[in-house]
């Protein structure tokens, strides 16, 4: 048994359809765990699509359930727009409207807030009117004393408001774009929010679980143009911005945790490639291909012994001091 106090994160990446992969490794888990995979974890971090999953998994809805959003409402999220705003699409408007997702998000979520979340969650974005990256959190700290007000919907439109793909998301705290921007693989932030935050000058453990959106790595072609403007960047801009990020914080968390970290992550293999390039590409081949290497993932990580501290640890109920469930005594 650990000697000092034990933290657990679990941090899930962003990645637009590919989040079918990140769903269906959480359905597996909490089916070998045996109860909601929050009551694993002292932190739920996700940015994008992995802050949606993020925020499901707070509010304890299944993660079977969670996985179901994206195999019926994938083509509901990414919703094609009307064909003039499809054809110039990249030069004049995001690639499609955030509608179909809110209407999605409203089914799944309601009206919840962050405050009435049970468990911690931090999901990054980007506040495009301050120009800094916002950081939403539920109340674990006496300095967090407004986001807890804010809707699990608005939080997720925040976080998932990717360049190109959907239109900026605008709030009375602010424009908002896609956290992929600031943090895209958010397990640093949540190291970080650990030490800072919940276990402020103590010797700690914190181990954090990373699962990936099965890693493409932005690549550039040995006979592409390297003079390149944005109608030739397109999307592959922002997917270069988040693949980057990916690589930079698993090195970084690797060197800093040790086996004290653990990731799941697959590369797509040059056939798979083509099935899920695309954030936005929801197809059969896409959905097969997501599914498929999701469950075999999630089988690798259950037989290694490195992760069975993960299986093993239960997290102590949050102490939260603003809000609904506000426990904290003075």
């Amino acid at each position: 048994m650990d000697s000092i106090p034990t933290y657990h994160v679990l941090a899930l990446s962003g990645g637009g359809y590919r989040g079918l992969y990140t769903a269906t490794i959480l359905t597996e888990l909490e089916k070998a765990f045996g109860q909601p995979i929050a009551k694993h974890f002292d932190l739920i971090c996700g940015t994008s699509v992995g802050g949606i999953l993020a925020l499901g998994l707070a509010n304890e809805i299944p993660a079977s359930n969670l996985k179901l959003m994206f195999e019926d409402e994938g083509k509901t999220i990414f919703q094609s727009r009307n064909l003039i705003r499809k054809v110039f699409g990249y030069w004049g408007c995001a690639k499609h409207d955030n509608s179909g997702l809110k209407t999605v998000l409203k089914k799944y979520f309601n009206d919840t807030t962050l405050g009435e979340l049970k468990h911690r969650v931090f999901v990054p974005s980007v506040n495009y009117t301050t120009g800094r990256g916002q950081f939403f959190k539920t109340p674990h700290h006496k300095s967090f004393e407004m986001d807890h007000r804010m809707s699990l919907v608005d939080v997720a439109l925040a976080t998932a408001a990717a360049p190109v793909y959907f239109p900026l998301f605008k709030h009375s705290r602010g424009v908002f774009a896609d956290g992929g921007l600031v943090g895209n693989s958010p397990g640093f932030f949540g190291l970080h929010e650990i030490r800072q935050f919940l276990a402020p000058d103590q010797k700690v453990r914190v181990r954090v679980l990373s699962i990936g959106t099965m890693t493409i790595g932005a690549t550039v072609g040995g006979d592409v143009s390297l003079d390149r403007g944005f109608g030739k960047w397109r999307g592959d801009l922002f997917d270069l911005v988040i693949s980057a990020q990916e690589s930079s914080v698993d090195y970084m968390l690797r060197h800093e945790l040790k086996d004290d970290y653990f990731r799941i992550d697959d590369q797509a293999t040059p056939d798979q490639s083509e099935d899920v390039k695309d954030l936005d590409r929801v197809s059969n081949a896409a959905t097969n291909t997501l599914k498929t290497r999701g469950m075999h993932a999630a089988q690798k990580a259950l037989g290694d012994a490195k992760f069975a501290p993960f299986r093993a640890h239960l997290a102590s109920p949050a102490i939260f001091f603003h809000g609904p469930r506000k426990n904290f005594k003075e």
